[in-house]
């Protein structure tokens, strides 16, 4: 059986999509087949980032209603072993029930199956994934998303879920400066166990244009090393003005 991510956030905007397609795509590239999950219900995007949208004609609710897994299942030309469900085009298009019997069913197919839930605290769907999914936490190093985070934690711990922080956007200067909170200092206000840090980076910026990231890019070795340690390996973190 797969093991299951979800990616959620306090706060939009702080690049959730952006940080669930390079870790797809890290799990991908270290030989693992993927699954990509969009929930955002009418408002979907990764299919953009991944530049296949023009492929698209079934989505994640079609899947639900009888249509063929394989019919909403597209693969990623441009990274191997990478495929993904599109979110429906509506709202309310998502059964809770049916949706329970669609994560089995992945979790069977592929190794490493990613949602990438809305931002918010509407966890309405949070408790039909499987009790072992890791919960990641995407948010931004200033106090107004390390607060969500906050929000979203406690949240998460009063309905039994495991999640971690993966800090995004991380700009050394600013933390050396002070205009940006330590790393301790965001981990406690967050209340979560830090997973890792993504340096800020126009390659993840201009991903919705170009639809893929650079294997050598220090975005792209970050997204590795927080996939290399979601798989178990011991990884430290790498001096803050090095990430």
């Amino acid at each position: 059986m797969g093991k299951i991510y979800a990616v959620t956030s306090g706060k939009g905007g702080v690049g959730k999509s952006t940080v669930s397609v390079g870790l797809a795509t890290a799990f991908a590239n270290m030989g693992q087949t993927v699954l990509l999950v969009d929930m955002d219900e009418g408002l979907r995007c990764l299919d953009v980032m991944l530049g296949i949208e023009e492929k698209v004609v079934f989505d994640l609710s079609d899947i639900l209603s009888g249509k063929e897994l394989s019919d909403g299942i597209y693969t990623v030309d441009s990274v191997p072993n990478l495929h993904l469900v599109p979110a429906p085009a509506k709202l309310g298009m998502i059964d809770a029930y049916l949706f329970t019997g669609f994560i089995t069913e992945a979790q069977r197919l592929f190794d490493t199956v990613i949602f990438d839930f809305p931002a918010g605290i509407d966890f309405s769907l949070y408790t039909c994934m499987p009790k072992d999914t890791l919960f990641l936490t995407v948010a931004f190093p200033d106090p107004v998303t390390i607060r969500d985070a906050s929000v979203v934690s406690q949240s998460l711990d009063e309905i039994g879920v495991n999640s971690r922080l993966i800090l995004n956007a991380f700009d050394y200067k600013l933390t050396k400066k002070r205009l940006f909170k330590n790393i301790d200092d965001i981990i406690d206000t967050a209340g979560l166990q830090l997973l890792g840090i993504v340096p800020a980076s126009e390659e993840l910026k201009l991903l919705s244009v170009k639809h893929k990231l650079k294997p050598k890019g220090n975005a792209m070795k970050a997204l590795c090393r927080i996939a290399k340690r979601l798989m178990g390996e011991k990884i430290l973190l790498p001096k803050l003005k090095k990430i």
